[in-house]
């Protein structure tokens, strides 16, 4: 994976989330979108579907 490529991280407030955001951010990978669960609800099917058709993630 290049040092350049957008990865969207569930959870990043929380525990093992926040720990995997330090450790990209330590190791050069700083193209991550985060989103809290007001800005992107995971269990909506169909909202998830649009933010990854989106050019959230190109």
């Amino acid at each position: 994976m290049q040092k350049s490529s957008k990865i969207f991280v569930a959870g990043h407030n929380g525990l093992a989330g926040s720990a995997l955001v330090r450790r990209l951010n330590k190791n050069g990978f700083n193209n991550l979108v985060l989103r809290t669960r007001a800005e992107l609800d995971l269990t909506n099917q169909q909202t998830v579907e649009r933010f990854f058709i989106k050019d959230e993630l190109e």
